[in-house]
């Protein structure tokens, strides 16, 4: 075997984990998504709505990623005589564009609730879901991170960056949610 033949074999290699770990990621981030959505919609709590098309987004990200590195492991050919690994970059960028849907999104789910009023039904179900998914990210973090070092992937270590925001969101719903139970529970007392 050649050095570059084994050099080709081990990209080959190194690809094929990074799409795995994407995949498992992807499907993780789905759940929770899914979790924060059917939450904030059953209590109303726009917070946890606009958390929920945060982690959507990021599943998105994953599907770029996929299709990043699918594109970044093609071969050379006339056009690309150094190969196609640029694929990975512009789907790292990407991913940094969709933070930016999301913040958009979380903006305009805050204006709609300044401006339409009304309360969430803060229950301990909402808190439970919130405490669950940042366990949840925390762990796809620490996971893709340690994967994106050892594989020497920008693309891994960029989505892990961009999970990590979903923590300090989440907590920023937590402080919502309890903001809206204790002013609840005063109006209630000085009913």
């Amino acid at each position: 075997m050649t050095t570059t033949q084994a050099s080709s074999d081990h990209s080959a290699h190194n690809t094929a984990e990074v799409r795995q770990v994407l995949w498992r990621v992807m499907i993780l981030n789905i759940v929770v998504a899914v979790a924060k959505l059917a939450a904030g919609i059953v209590t109303g709590a726009v917070s946890m709505i606009a958390d929920g098309f945060h982690s959507s987004v990021d599943a998105s990200s994953n599907v770029i990623g996929l299709v990043g590195t699918r594109l970044a492991a093609q071969p050379p050919d006339e056009d690309h005589p150094y190969g196609h690994r640029r694929f990975e970059t512009l789907a790292t960028l990407a991913i940094g564009g969709m933070l930016l849907v999301a913040a958009w999104e979380i903006l305009q789910a805050l204006l709609e609730r300044l401006l339409q009023g009304g309360e969430p039904d803060v229950t301990p179900l909402s808190f439970g879901i919130m405490i669950a998914t940042i366990v949840v990210n925390l762990g796809v973090t620490l996971y893709e991170r340690r994967r994106g070092q050892a594989l020497r992937s920008s693309i891994l270590l960029a989505d892990a960056a961009h999970t990590s925001t979903d923590v300090f969101v989440s907590l920023s719903v937590i402080a919502s949610l309890a903001a809206s139970a204790l002013a609840v529970h005063r109006h209630l007392r000085e009913v």
